[in-house]
């Protein structure tokens, strides 16, 4: 088991307490390291095995997050790496992994903050859909930035995540509509050609597509049809390295009842996708820490940076 206060970030992870991917990932960082403090074992081999359940314990919390799986990949092969034989050493090294991606997770969303917000027209009308600290960012920098962008802010059923979106971003000083997620084709319909749809991202794909929250391919093929630059908004470490190898990425089902009440309807199938996929093709571009890149030209970049070469597992 995971130690106690670990094991709650993972329930909180799980029960979708904790929003946004990145917040996801950093939560689960922490746990790793909350795990890692409370280890009994007394030999380097023992940690390192009670270190590997935990990872494994927490990619468990959300399927769909490589930004997650990333992030605890990254701070167990550094452990796995180090030359110590000491399980204080190793303990402390995983302390300072866990503070050192909190600190490069704020860096890599200021700089996606500035990079997006050079793409918010002046009095815009931006489209946004469920909720994201990076677009958060995005926004909030445009706006002050003197841009005063006019936010339409779906719903994001059946969680309702566009809720926090609309007071967060309201509560800044935006001028900011909420709408059922079915009206998007109507709202962007009724958008000038200036205005645009940003979104943040669950994973990308080796092919360049975008995972998101159910009901983002709705909204991207909704631009599409009136031509609207439509933009994730995400860290490269969002890329799931293992769809190079033909690994699909899953689709988490979460449970009915978020939907409706099975007991209500006891002779239907409830069914509760909690993400789709969006075809590159639909994609602008992806708005990183380094730069805005056409699905096309991410994966090439990304591939060197995650510092994988062949097929790994913890």
């Amino acid at each position: 088991m995971l130690a106690p206060r670990a094991q709650r970030i993972y329930e909180n992870i799980k029960a979708l307490r904790v929003q946004g991917a990145e917040n996801v990932a950093r939560a689960a960082v922490d746990a790793l390291a909350i795990h890692a403090q409370a280890s009994k074992a007394v030999k380097r081999e023992l940690f390192l095995a009670d270190l590997a359940f935990g990872v494994k314990h927490l990619w468990a919390s959300r399927p769909t997050e490589p930004a997650l799986r990333n992030a605890l990949r990254y701070v167990y092969v550094r452990a796995r790496a180090s030359p110590s034989t000491s399980v204080s050493a190793l303990k402390n090294l995983v302390q300072k992994e866990a503070r050192g991606y909190r600190e490069r997770t704020d860096q890599v969303k200021k700089k996606i903050g500035t990079y997006g917000a050079r793409l918010v027209p002046e009095d815009a009308r931006v489209l946004v859909h469920c909720h994201s600290s990076t677009v958060m960012r995005v926004l909030k920098q445009a706006h002050d930035d003197g841009k005063k962008p006019h936010v339409f802010c779906t719903e994001s059923r059946p969680l309702y995540q566009g809720h926090l979106t609309a007071k967060e971003l309201s509560g800044y000083g935006l001028k900011v509509t909420m709408f059922v997620d079915g009206a998007s084709h109507l709202v962007l319909s009724q958008m000038r050609d200036t205005d645009l749809v940003l979104v943040g991202a669950d994973a990308v794909t080796s092919e360049g597509d975008l995972v998101n929250k159910v009901g983002t391919a709705m909204v991207a093929h909704a631009a599409y049809d009136h031509e609207k630059r439509f933009y994730s908004c995400t860290a490269t470490h969002k890329f799931d390295p293992l769809t190079l190898f033909g690994w699909p990425e899953p689709i988490e089902e979460r449970p009915a009842a978020e939907v409706a009440s099975p007991k209500e309807f006891p002779k239907v199938d409830l069914f509760n996708p909690a993400f789709d996929l969006t075809p590159a093709k639909l994609v602008t571009a992806y708005v990183t820490e380094i730069g805005v890149l056409p699905p096309q030209g991410l994966v090439g970049r990304v591939w060197d940076q995650l510092g994988l070469g062949e097929e790994q597992e913890v």
